[in-house]
């Protein structure tokens, strides 16, 4: 799947500007931004729950913007805006059943006996994280290619969150499938997902691929004799906190000859610490407006 120059404007406010990225089949992928800066806009832009101002959205060699004979080979629920509170989870899988062509029933039944779901219970009547819980066990039974998360985990428990992220990496390795996880609970996506994109002034400012960003970056916590910042510093590192003279910072493309031309200028600390996924958000986004 492949987005290119995705934009919307609502109230005459420019949301997103130029959206492009790809989703490949078998990754999770993380997709992190500020609050506003349009995350869940981009998800129902992406879904045709917004109509998008401009852009392309390529499955299978077709715009699904210009001709939707794809479009449920993506899944999205907007818990904001969807009708299930007054039915049961039986009645909603039925709605899901003539969505979906490829909907397994046998596979959602199998899900929900397994997590003890009350399959006659109306979903107004679950609590939230049995409803969060449903709400994955639907996505993973329509058995769609692309499956858009947004904020999964907000305001689960340990239990619940423990059963969503085996039954999401338990998809992602038994089914063709991409999903694409928008959250700001960064401590329960970082060992998850493959990629994250930075969502920052109405565009994908980054997209990075974990595994190589831990390769070839490093963090470090830096004193230097002097108050002033040295420019070699400024010029390779972003920022991720800054206490008197000492700098922690963000290196991306860390190298020996690097690591040697820091050396030289004596720094009375020059330590390296361990990269963590909320970094790549400090250094990239805490001086963003919104």
């Amino acid at each position: 799947m492949k987005v290119q120059n995705l934009s919307k404007i609502i109230d005459q406010k420019e949301i997103l500007r130029d959206i492009q990225f790809e989703l490949t089949i078998g990754e999770i992928v993380g997709l992190v931004g500020r609050n506003g800066s349009g995350k869940t806009t981009l998800f129902r832009t992406l879904n045709n729950h917004y109509l998008a101002d401009s852009g392309e959205i390529i499955l299978q060699g077709t715009n699904l913007l210009e001709d939707p004979q794809y479009k449920n080979e993506l899944f999205f629920i907007d818990e904001k805006e969807n009708f299930f509170n007054p039915y049961s989870l039986k009645k909603i899988a039925a709605f899901y059943q003539l969505s979906y062509p490829k909907f397994d029933l046998d596979f959602f039944t199998k899900l929900i006996h397994a997590y003890q779901l009350p399959l006659n219970r109306s979903y107004q009547r679950l609590s939230k994280g049995m409803q969060k819980l449903f709400l994955l066990i639907l996505a993973m039974s329509s058995k769609a290619t692309y499956i858009f998360l947004d904020e999964p985990f907000d305001g689960l428990d340990v239990l619940v969150k423990k059963q969503m992220i085996e039954l999401l990496l338990d998809a992602v390795g038994n089914q063709p499938i991409s999903i694409l996880i928008s959250s700001h609970q960064l401590n329960e996506l970082e060992p998850i997902i493959d990629r994250v994109m930075l969502l920052s002034q109405h565009t994908i400012t980054q997209d990075y691929q974990l595994e190589a960003l831990r390769e070839h970056a490093r963090k470090l916590q830096l004193v230097f004799k002097g108050k002033e910042i040295p420019e070699i510093v400024k010029q390779n590192s972003k920022a991720i906190s800054i206490q008197g003279r000492v700098i922690v910072a963000l290196f991306e493309n860390y190298s020996d000859e690097l690591a040697e031309k820091i050396k030289a200028l004596e720094p009375l600390v020059m330590e390296e610490l361990p990269i963590q996924l909320s970094d790549v958000f400090e250094a990239n986004l805490k001086n963003e407006t919104i």
